[in-house]
């Protein structure tokens, strides 16, 4: 009886042990795993964050990086405006735009205070971009770039986007209006002046896709930035009460995000495509992508 007490006893202190042994293990391996996870996402943090400053490494100063899954691509931070060294910084007519292209120093820049550059079709838009070794951006792009643009419908400030006469200037100096800056940083995405968009629209079609009639915006087709879907009577607070301008006949050019009298027809969703590439006035500007 006293040999079976003692086996018994034994076989308790080895199963205790194995127990012991199985939950320091089964705890170690926990523990492991912790600090393995914990390694992985300070790699991970680490490697995004060296992602992102290598993007931003892409785009000089004036230029903001917007990322997509084609890899991303840079936007001017301001709406383009005549260079120190162009002969006109204010151009009040399409003859001292095409002064300012023939001349060989004058650039558009993208910089904070200067008013910006209007009085330019969207065809010499194209060539001002090209002289900075830069392009207009598609529609696509300038829309992945204002997201998160404040869009109000009422009650602007000075600190708003100008789409109501609401700075001392119209069209004022770029970036007036503090709260007037997209999620990634652009400023000005939303009025002061409409902006040239590379690529045009005929008899109604962008890429082959018949778009919708006039009116106002109800659906956005994420592969092209602009609308699928309008109403010409009810507004979409959705879609801020924005508007769509279109010709169906023809080639047009296109505009995009109102200016300093859109008033809530003007924002992120907003697009003109009356225009013809030529067309020019003092309430269309541009800025340039890479």
């Amino acid at each position: 009886m006293k040999e079976k007490s003692r086996r018994f006893k034994k076989k308790s202190s080895f199963l205790k042990r194995g127990v012991e042994v199985v939950m320091v293990v089964f705890f170690s391996s926990i523990l492991t795993n912790l600090v393995i996870k914990a390694v992985d996402r300070a790699n991970l943090v680490a490697s995004l964050t060296e992602i992102s400053q290598k993007s931003n490494e892409k785009c000089p100063q004036d230029m903001v990086f917007i990322p997509s899954e084609n890899g991303g691509f840079c936007i001017d931070k301001y709406e383009n405006s005549p260079g120190s060294n162009c002969p006109f910084l204010n151009p009040q007519n399409q003859e001292e735009t095409r002064k300012n292209l023939e001349n060989p120093n004058c650039y558009p820049v993208s910089k904070e205070g200067a008013l910006p550059w209007t009085n330019i079709s969207q065809n010499q838009a194209q060539l001002a971009c090209a002289k900075a070794g830069k392009r207009l951006p598609s529609p696509r792009e300038w829309y992945l770039a204002s997201l998160g643009t404040p869009d109000k419908s009422d009650s602007w400030t000075k600190d708003d986007c100008n789409l109501n006469k609401n700075w001392d200037q119209n069209p004022g100096p770029t970036g007036s209006g503090k709260n007037c800056k997209s999620s990634f940083g652009v400023n000005d995405m939303i009025g002061n002046v409409w902006e040239w968009i590379g690529g045009s629209v005929v008899d109604g079609k962008y890429q082959d896709r018949e778009l919708p009639q006039q009116g106002f915006v109800w659906g956005i087709d994420d592969e092209t930035g602009l609308p699928f879907q309008t109403d010409n009577q009810n507004s979409n607070s959705n879609y801020n009460n924005d508007y769509f301008w279109i010709v169906k006949k023809g080639t047009r050019a296109i505009a995009k995000g109102g200016y300093f009298q859109s008033g809530s027809n003007g924002g992120v969703f907003s697009s003109s495509l009356i225009a013809l590439p030529s067309d020019f006035s003092g309430g269309v500007g541009f800025r340039c992508a890479k």
